[in-house]
């Protein structure tokens, strides 16, 4: 029988961890919902305090810098307890009602969206009941056994799922679905999964998305455009591409109090829009940051960057969320 100890967090939630798995792991089995992202030491979305007892690191803490070993900082996805623990990591209350299953799923349709993006609508089990919230994502299981993750695009009340898919040529995964896949192909996925949604309504809310990261933020704006309490609240959404091409969707909100930018990284011809890196551009904005909100999503490097020059100018960190995408 492996050896148990307790977790503890500072609003008295109290779970029996094991030394050999990570106290997201336990925490999640225990029906206890931490922040977290890519679930691999990468992201540090999953970054808390230990505040009593000891743990020790059973894969590398990656997103960890050395100030955060001295404040003694620990990525609840790679730490296991070697004691009872007491950290300040918060239960996200939201996710008590969601359910992390397997199920089978068939492709419905595969759309081209450009050269190197394509769009999967998958159709799941009449009598699945897969619930989930607007911003999670889920892990895509093919036929032999490769597993990716892919943020679900789409609001929670449709009946199928949609996906945002970028090829990538040296991906296992990528290669089945730009060469193989087809139409009723039979899959599994496991999920939802993530912490990446909509929490308190403050304005302004900010979304920052980079390529196929604008999936999660389009569900959450799909959602809100069904609702009428949010008529008070301004939202701005950035989404940067390397390639005009690339801006395969577009939104389009009328009811919200909506400003879209979408943002070249690079000047070319043809392009009038804004150039130069999202988080940049917010801060020429000039927008309120001490009162604002912000979900990123895409890639890690623009994750941490906006990160770090947004809280350096005001924002609050513990309203900034992001769901990092990281290689497998």
């Amino acid at each position: 029988m492996q050896e148990t100890c307790y977790i503890k967090t500072v609003e008295g939630v109290e779970f029996k961890g094991e030394r050999t798995k990570s106290i997201l792991d336990t925490s999640l089995l225990a029906g206890v919902n931490f922040q977290y992202s890519c679930r691999n030491g990468q992201c540090g979305i999953c970054k808390a305090t230990l505040l009593k007892g000891e743990a020790r690191p059973i894969q590398p803490q990656i997103a960890l810098t050395s100030t955060d070993i001295k404040k003694r900082k620990i990525l609840t996805c790679c730490c296991a307890p070697v004691s009872n623990i007491l950290i300040d990591a918060k239960d996200l209350t939201m996710l008590k009602d969601i359910e992390i299953k397997t199920l089978p799923v068939r492709i419905n349709k595969i759309i081209k969206q450009t050269d190197q993006i394509i769009e999967v609508e998958l159709r799941l089990p009449p009598t699945a009941n897969f619930k989930f919230l607007e911003g999670q994502y889920i892990d895509v299981i093919s036929s032999k056994g490769v597993r990716r993750s892919y943020s679900i695009a789409n609001c929670a009340n449709e009946s199928k799922l949609r996906l945002f898919i970028k090829k990538i040529d040296t991906g296992k995964l990528s290669q089945y679905w730009v060469s193989e896949a087809k139409e009723n192909d039979l899959l599994h996925i496991e999920g939802p999964k993530g912490t990446f949604f909509l929490r308190e309504e403050k304005s302004p809310i900010i979304f920052l998305a980079t390529g196929t990261g604008i999936a999660p933020i389009k569900a959450i704006l799909d959602r809100l455009s069904t609702q009428e309490k949010v008529s008070n609240l301004n939202f701005m959404l950035y989404w940067g591409n390397r390639f005009q091409r690339d801006f395969f969707w577009r939104p389009n909100y009328p009811k919200l109090n909506f400003t879209y930018k979408p943002v070249l990284s690079r000047s070319t011809d043809g392009w009038h829009g804004e150039v130069g890196y999202i988080q940049n551009l917010v801060l020429n904005d000039n927008l309120r940051l001490a009162n604002a909100c912000v979900y990123a999503c895409g890639s890690l490097l623009m994750i941490k960057s906006a990160k770090k020059i947004l809280i350096d100018n005001g924002l609050d960190e513990n309203n900034f969320y992001a769901d990092a995408f990281v290689s497998s």
